[in-house]
């Protein structure tokens, strides 16, 4: 099965949640954290990969990497078995990334 296609409209992003929830997150410095949405621990900021920017957005490109405050983006859409795509708040931007920070705490 192919991977569907969408693009962004203008002043839209969309993206990819790459923190996946498994129930802890590990620490560069090796502490263990609950990650559970159903409660407080799950409150916080999470990492997502840009899939497709809006002609409008000139503040981030595809293949970036943003830190998206709790809570700011759509139920989201699958486009495949692997690939879920979700809107975000631009107004809700924390951090751009160059570099996938997911990777670079391991």
């Amino acid at each position: 099965m192919s991977m569907a296609k969408i693009k962004a409209l203008r002043g839209k992003v969309l993206a990819e949640m790459i923190e996946k929830p498994d129930g802890l997150r590990k620490t560069k410095s090796g502490l263990i954290l609950k990650d559970a949405d159903n409660d407080t621990s799950g409150i916080r900021p999470r990492w997502f990969k840009v899939y497709s920017v809006g002609e409008d957005i000139d503040w981030v490109t595809q293949g970036q990497y943003l830190l998206v405050d709790h809570g700011r983006w759509s139920n989201g859409v699958k486009l495949d078995e692997d690939v879920k795509i979700y809107l975000v708040d631009n107004n809700d931007c924390l951090v751009i990334s160059d570099k996938n920070p997911i990777e670079e705490q391991q």
